[in-house]
């Protein structure tokens, strides 16, 4: 019984020899080589999707504060307004939407244009957007979006009003057809996200 234990060991270890092999250095370049060549290829397609989330996101969070501010309206029963800012408190008419907006009450209007005066008071306020973002208003958006008690958007003077404000990106891993999203406010103040097509990198501002 023991010889033949020692036979089926030995048959073991003849079928099964322990071979130890290392990498040579032509097999270690060509997997450098082709690791290269996955990089290459998966590092756009990675930096599209994170500028692609960026305009998302973006767009989201001035959707979010139309509707607010236009919520804060009806609630309150006096006029809120959405506008550009740079500093968090007051409104500016200068520069593009990605600086950053606030919400307020609107309850005196003595120009044109929106102004955070006496007695009104921020409801919120938003960053900038992060690098590379453009938010920018047709001729009616440039600057604001207000919204009366009833919840329709206003001119400073009371007529009715309707505008687009487009947030776009300048990431040349994005298409033309993919970089930006498009935000449509009728004189109802119903707000409709598209995603409209041939948008250069300059990010040029909706008519």
């Amino acid at each position: 019984m023991i010889h033949h234990m020692k036979n089926v060991t030995a048959s073991v270890r003849c079928r099964w020899p322990l071979r130890v092999r290392g990498v040579t250095l032509v097999e270690l370049l060509i997997g450098l080589v082709v690791m290269a060549i996955l990089l290459s290829l998966a590092v756009p397609s990675f930096q599209s999707t994170i500028a692609g989330n960026r305009v998302t996101s973006v767009t989201n969070d001035l959707v979010g504060a139309l509707a607010a501010a236009r919520s804060e309206a009806i609630r309150r029963q006096v006029r809120v307004t959405v506008c550009k800012s740079t500093n968090s408190t007051s409104c500016t008419t200068t520069g593009d939407w990605e600086q950053g907006w606030i919400i307020f009450t609107d309850t005196t209007r003595a120009a044109a244009t929106a102004s955070v005066d006496g007695g009104e008071q921020v409801l919120v306020a938003s960053a900038a957007a992060p690098a590379g973002i453009t938010i920018k208003g047709n001729a009616s958006a440039v600057q604001f979006v207000s919204y009366a008690p009833d919840g329709q958007p206003k001119t400073m003077a009371g007529a009715s009003w309707s505008g687009k404000l487009q947030v776009c990106s300048n990431n040349s891993n994005l298409s033309d057809d993919r970089r930006a999203r498009l935000i449509d406010i009728n004189t109802t103040g119903r707000v409709v996200t598209t995603t409209p097509t041939g948008i250069a990198t300059n990010c040029s501002a909706p008519t």
